[in-house]
């Protein structure tokens, strides 16, 4: 009689060591996509580089204060945005929050919420702080001198930024500008910069008058810098009155100048003072001597009376 067969189970491949898997080289990816359309991501506060390119350098000490305070009893409720370092690996570069950051730094916090912006530009980082209002005049100032260094234009710069281009113009008045009016800003007695573009303007024709005036100015607006204007130029003969004005009657509202209040007013957000010694040509409508020295006939109902200044 024939033995039965016997099946033969080889099992020794079991006692082979299976081989580690290959790292995966996009786990981190993986882990930063899942917590980006989740939770902000923990990242250790000394892994964060802040952006050497930051166009904010201007910090309020008691601000600082106060957010380290918070910071220290609540934490950072407003995650930071970072991004990857180009070159050093699990290091990351501060897009936006850099007193998010600093103040957490100070308070010994070990971590800090964050979401990950791999798309940031610089204009995104002004922007951010334009529609914040955290950035301050020179800041934009230095930040614009810097990307026309680099070749850009003043109409292609404030294309970028969504502003229009009179503010590039008006805030270039804030690099390297004369002493009188750095020591304006530097002070905060004005940090207007179409006020200080207007006082540069204005320094240029008249440099001994304006550093006078600004040593003794008590404030320094908009307004206070057109009655300046046309207290030095003085009232100017309208280029659109009629040819016929008898040279008498001229000389006699001239003198009159003196004795009468200064309109101020604001048209299309330019700021001018009207000449009240010339009738215009065109009916409802005002002669205006703006800042930037330049004389205009307007439409008076665009026009909003900013102060009246009584000689």
């Amino acid at each position: 009689m024939k033995k039965p067969m016997t099946a033969t189970l080889d099992l020794t491949a079991l006692d082979r060591t299976a081989p580690a898997p290959a790292p995966d080289p996009i786990a981190k990816e993986r882990t930063v996509t899942a917590e980006v359309l989740g939770r902000p991501l923990q990242i250790p506060v000394k892994d964060i580089d802040e952006d050497p390119g930051q166009p904010r350098q201007e910090f309020d000490a008691e601000s600082m204060e106060e957010l380290e305070s918070s910071i220290r009893l609540h934490g950072v409720k407003t995650p930071v945005s970072i991004r990857p370092h180009p070159t050093e690996q699990k290091r990351w570069i501060l897009n936006f929050g850099a007193r998010r950051l600093r103040a957490s730094r100070s308070v010994g916090k070990a971590t800090i919420p964050a979401f990950v912006d791999r798309s940031h530009t610089d204009y995104q980082q002004v922007i951010e702080n334009l529609q914040r209002e955290d950035l301050k005049p020179r800041e934009l100032a230095m930040f614009i001198k810097r990307k026309m260094d680099e070749g850009e234009k003043q109409a292609q710069i404030a294309e970028l930024l969504g502003v229009n281009r009179s503010m590039v113009t008006n805030h270039l008045a804030l690099i390297d500008p004369p002493a009188c009016i750095e020591e304006i800003y530097t002070s905060g007695k004005c940090l207007s910069a179409k006020t200080l573009y207007d006082l540069r303007n204005l320094h240029k024709e008249f440099p001994k008058d304006v550093e006078r005036w600004c040593a003794t100015a008590q404030e320094i607006t908009r307004a206070t810098v057109s009655a300046l204007s046309a207290k030095l130029r003085g009232p100017r003969k309208s280029t659109i009155a009629s040819p016929n004005s008898e040279q008498g009657s001229e000389e006699r509202m001239l003198r009159s100048a003196t004795t009468m209040p200064s309109l101020i007013v604001i048209f299309q957000d330019r700021s001018g003072t009207v000449d009240l010694h010339h009738a215009p040509q065109q009916p409802n409508h005002l002669i205006i001597n703006f800042a930037d020295g330049k004389q205009e006939e307007v439409p008076a109902r665009q026009c909003q009376i900013e102060q009246i200044i009584f000689q």
